[in-house]
């Protein structure tokens, strides 16, 4: 078979685009640190990377919505500490009150309407300027009263403007844990057998005004009973809290072990890495140097 010098030059090309190939290979693994970088590296390989690398993002968006729903039970159980806090000084004004005087009452129905006020501060408290207690409406503020009608009784009646939607975090595969977001059933509860934590309030500022001593007394049972009603909820969020901290820690231990993994799977050996680049490298000059004898003569004899 003859040889040409035309096929010599494009058996040494194809020769060195390969060898440049290799070189880029190498380039790349150490610049990148990865053994894979792209399909054709590994085909089985990158099957296995985007499996682990799935995984781990879902994982970390199962972290930050149990930090969300960590954060929201806090904040949630800071306000309603507060306002059991407030419904116990309100009773405590109640059950004195109720031997007091006409002006020691008149004193009182002022203390409560700032209390009165302190309260629905707490019930239309946000987080990351959204409502807490407005179900799904956490755009608008879950109370609200109208201090401009005529009469103590009419000022201080509050409405709910919210619904009765729930805050739901999912936190595995097939786990979501819920929250009440629902403001009425923890303060305005009188419709479902519980106690208008309001309107005993707004009674009690009535019956202080009026001097009514059996309205004073009646609102002082009331309030035992929302602060009853106020403690079954925080109560009921204590194993929320609970379960959210244990899907915490669980994806705290298993999240590093994929990130293992996917490390094993993708990660060079820089070492080898940079033994065989340079191995390419000498390949290379060595080729340069071969075909450059090889084609110098027939370059002369054509000149001729």
């Amino acid at each position: 078979m003859r040889v040409t010098n035309n096929t010599m030059v494009h058996s040494i090309v194809r020769y060195l685009t390969r060898q440049n190939e290799a070189l880029f290979d190498r380039q790349n693994i150490i610049a990148t640190g990865k053994r894979i970088n792209k399909p054709s590296d590994d085909p089985l390989g990158m099957g296995r990377v985007l499996d682990y690398r799935q995984t781990i993002a879902s994982m970390e968006q199962y972290q930050t919505n149990i930090q969300s729903g960590k954060t929201r039970l806090e904040v949630i159980e800071a306000n309603l500490d507060l306002v059991d806090d407030l419904l116990q000084v309100v009773k405590a004004i109640a059950q004195t009150e109720a031997g007091g005087t006409t002006e020691s009452r008149q004193m009182g129905a002022e203390n409560l309407k700032n209390l009165y006020d302190q309260i629905l501060d707490q019930a239309n408290s946000k987080l990351s300027d959204n409502y807490l207690f407005s179900g799904y409406q956490t755009k608008t503020a879950p109370f609200s009263r109208d201090d401009t009608q005529a009469t103590t009784f009419d000022q201080f009646t509050v409405t709910y403007n919210g619904d009765a939607g729930d805050m739901q975090f999912i936190v595995a595969d097939n786990t979501t844990v819920t929250m009440d977001a629902d403001g009425q059933s923890i303060f305005h509860d009188a419709a479902s057998g519980g106690v208008n934590i309001f309107d005993a309030m707004r009674d009690l500022i009535v019956g202080l005004e009026n001097d009514d001593t059996a309205a004073i007394s009646t609102q002082s049972g009331l309030l035992e009973q929302g602060l009853t009603q106020i403690r079954d909820i925080r109560s009921a969020n204590a194993p929320l809290l609970y379960q959210l901290k244990t899907a915490e820690n669980h994806w705290l231990h298993y999240k590093p072990k994929i990130e293992d993994l996917l490390g094993e799977e993708e990660n060079a050996d820089i070492t080898r890495a940079i033994v065989e680049l340079q191995s390419l490298e000498l390949a290379y000059q060595s080729t340069l140097a071969t075909a450059a004898r090889i084609i110098q003569p027939g370059l002369i004899s054509f000149l001729k």
